[in-house]
């Protein structure tokens, strides 16, 4: 019977561990999906930007013309 026991309580032991770890996969997944998108709209914003600044620019030599 202790053997049993000790048979039920190991294999609910390796359970508890695989659960834990498809957790801890799930919730890296996840952190690494959020980055790459946060990096990429980043990204994005910062070259629109730029290309806004870069074409908002008043032309000097035809403002007197």
């Amino acid at each position: 019977m202790a053997v049993v026991l000790a048979m039920v309580v190991h294999g609910m032991g390796l359970l508890v561990k695989t659960l834990w770890g498809v957790q801890e996969r799930r919730f890296s997944a996840t952190f690494e999906t959020l980055r790459s998108a946060a990096i990429s709209m980043t990204t994005a914003f910062v070259f629109c930007l730029l290309s806004i600044h870069r074409h908002a620019r008043p032309e000097i030599g035809l403002a007197f013309i």
